[in-house]
């Protein structure tokens, strides 16, 4: 009796095709994306953006095939200053009346180290599609007991030009060069 029931076990799995990727869930508290620009040059303040919405399709077998689809709420933009922020969110920059989300579409994902990759993807803002690329650091997988799942940690960071995206006003107060870095958490 254990011999067939070994064999069946042993059939089963071989019959059955292996799940290497897993699509996995941003979780919107705790997926952030902070913006810093420069201010004169004398100083580099920051912001903050959440509202994440998204998969992650995580291939473990071949990281290089998996996939990232994000959306960010740009309501949730804050500076903590909040003329500035209604500024912000105004038709002079983001109009999140008319471009309420800013979008990233992974292309490519390319390993570089054993727990970072480049991640070139469509990164979508203002209603303008330029190519970006996240240098991302994988950080750790965990149970995590509030929400009784395991899910995954990422961090990255790019490097973008606000007049790539049509927003290139008030320079030189507000410098070009846009620095992001960024959070997730995934389940």
């Amino acid at each position: 009796m254990f011999r067939f029931a070994t064999v069946c076990l042993a059939f089963g799995l071989m019959t059955t095709p292996a799940l290497a990727a897993e699509t996995l869930t941003f979780e919107p508290d705790h997926t952030s994306v902070v913006f810093q620009y420069p201010h004169f040059g004398m100083s580099h303040p920051s912001g903050k953006i959440m509202g994440a919405n998204g998969t992650l399709v995580l291939d473990k077998d071949d990281p290089t095939k998996s996939t990232v689809d994000i959306t960010l709420d740009m309501k949730t933009l804050t500076t903590a200053l909040p003329d500035f922020d209604t500024l912000l969110k105004g038709e002079k920059y983001f109009d999140i009346a008319q471009f309420p989300a800013a979008t990233f579409k992974s292309t490519k994902v390319e390993l570089t180290g054993e727990n970072t990759a480049n991640v070139t993807g469509d990164l979508t803002i203002h209603g303008i599609t330029q190519s970006a690329v996240l240098a991302v650091t994988f950080n750790k997988k965990a149970f995590n007991p509030a929400l009784f799942k395991t899910g995954y940690g990422f961090s990255a960071t790019a490097h973008l030009s606000r007049k790539a995206f049509g927003l290139g006003n008030l320079e030189p107060i507000v410098g070009d060069d846009i620095d992001l870095i960024i959070d997730a958490e995934v389940y």
